[in-house]
C-alpha cells in the first residue's frame, strides 16, 4: 500500500538522527494497516494556537492516549508552550492564554520531543486533524530539523462521511458532532478538553462502523 510505503520510507529517513525521542519513534511498535481499529493504539491531540496563520504560535498542547473504549486519563497531559510574541487579541479572547501566561510556558524545545514520544507507535486522532498534524510537524522541524511522518485519523472527515450534506460548517463543529451521538458539551478551546472530546467522538463514530473496520479504511496520512 502506497501510504504504508511512504510512512516507512519517512521513518527510515529519521534513523540517522541521534535524538532519543526520534529513535524511539522509529523503533516503536507501529500497528499494521490491516489492524482492526478497535485494537489499535491512538493519541488524541489538540493545540491552542495564536490564530490559524501558517506562522501562528503554539500556545498549548493537550493529549490523551486511548485504545478501544478506554481513554487513559492518568497518562493525559496538558502543557502551556512558551511564546514571547504579541498575541492576537481575538485569539486570546477565545483560548484565554494571554502574553503573560504564554511567557511562562515550557519551551518548544522541551515540548516537541515530549509530543514525539507520546505519539510513538500511535495514530493521531483530532478534529480537523490537518491543523494538529501541520503544527506538530512545523514544531519538530523548527526544533530538530526533520519532517516527522504522522499517521492520522480525522474525526471531521469521518463525520462528513457518516453524515454528509449537512448545511454549512456549523453542524461539523466538534460540539455539534458530539451532540449527534448524545455526548455532553464541553467547554471548548482548552487543549486537553478538546483532545478528550475528539477521542470520545471517535469512539462514538466507531459504533456506527462495522466492527472489522481497519486502520487502512480510516487513515488519511
Amino acid at each position: 500500500m502506497l501510504a504504508q510505503w511512504r510512512f516507512e520510507r519517512a521513518l527510515k529517513a529519521l534513523v540517522r538522527s541521534e535524538h532519543p525521542a526520534l529513535q524511539r519513534y522509529v523503533e516503536a511498535d507501529w500497528p499494521a494497516r490491516d489492524c482492526p481499529v478497535a485494537e489499535a493504539p491512538f493519541l488524541a491531540l489538540d493545540f491552542e494556537l495564536d490564530g490559524l496563520r501558517k506562522d501562528s504560535h503554539l500556545l498549548q498542547a493537550g493529549y490523551a492516549p486511548f485504545k478501544g473504549r478506554i481513554i487513559s486519563l492518568s497518562d493525559a497531559q496538558s502543557v502551556d508552550i512558551q511564546s514571547d510574541a504579541d498575541l492576537d487579541p481575538e485569539a486570546v479572547a477565545i483560548h484565554m492564554i494571554g502574553e503573560q501566561r504564554a511567557a511562562l510556558g515550557r519551551p518548544i524545545t522541551e515540548v516537541a520531543p515530549m509530543l514525539i514520544e507520546a505519539l510513538a507507535g500511535r495514530i493521531l486522532v483530532a478534529h480537523a486533524a490537518t491543523i494538529e498534524q501541520t503544527a506538530l510537524q512545523r514544531a519538530v522541524m523548527s526544533v530538530l530539523g526533520v519532517r516527522l511522518p504522522i499517521r492520522v485519523i480525522c474525526t471531521l472527515v469521518l463525520e462528513r462521511e457518516l453524515h454528509p450534506n449537512l448545511v454549512d460548517g456549523e453542524p461539523y463543529r466538534l460540539n455539534s458532532c458530539r451532540a449527534r451521538y448524545g455526548l455532553p458539551e464541553y467547554r471548548a478551546h482548552d487543549a486537553l478538553t478538546d483532545a478528550i472530546a475528539a477521542a470520545e467522538l471517535f469512539q462514538a463514530q466507531l459504533s456506527r462502523l462495522p466492527p472489522d473496520t481497519t486502520l487502512a479504511r480510516l487513515e488519511h496520512s
